[in-house]
């Protein structure tokens, strides 16, 4: 189980390090919602739980707020309060001492990373998120993940640089 989640992993930074790449908030969202849902699973395959739980409800926030996206209508801050108020249920429900909150701090600051429009503060949250993704994969044995933890921060500044401004 350990091989197929370090496998899957592999899969999911491919999609993950894509979607910080594109300039089209619905396009990153599509690759995003992909890459969750694998992570989710390599998670669960390693036992993280909280990790796992975060990520398959990522999965979701990321499918509503793409839907919103396609249609054009702004998602409302009562979603990001659900959202938040599901993260920290879920958080709770999967509590396992203090390496659990991380990825429950992680989704909380995805998910008002797409919940706001400028995708260059998406962007940093991400290099954020990535720093912390680090230590974590690293104490629960999620070791390619790390890889692509560096690869996000690496794809994250170089999207700064080629967006700054809006501009390319």
């Amino acid at each position: 189980m350990v091989i197929l989640a370090q496998v899957l992993a592999l899969f999911a930074i491919l999609f993950w390090v894509i979607s910080i790449l594109l300039k089209n908030k619905k396009n990153i969202l599509l690759m995003q919602v992909i890459a969750n849902g694998i992570y989710g699973i390599e998670y669960l395959l390693l036992g993280a739980f909280s990790a796992a739980s975060m990520n398959f409800l990522s999965f979701l926030r990321l499918l509503v707020y793409y839907f919103y996206t396609l249609l054009n209508i702004k998602i409302s801050k009562w979603i990001l309060f659900v959202f938040i108020a599901l993260v920290l249920l879920f958080g709770i429900i999967t509590y396992d001492g203090l390496i659990s909150l991380l990825p429950i701090i992680i989704t909380v600051l995805y998910t008002y990373a797409f919940w706001q429009n400028n995708l260059n503060v998406a962007r940093i949250i991400y290099i954020v998120a990535a720093i912390i993704w680090i230590y974590y994969n690293y104490e629960v044995g999620a070791y390619v993940g790390i890889i692509g933890n560096a690869l996000e921060i690496t794809t994250g500044l170089i999207s700064l640089i080629k967006y700054r401004g809006g501009k390319k």
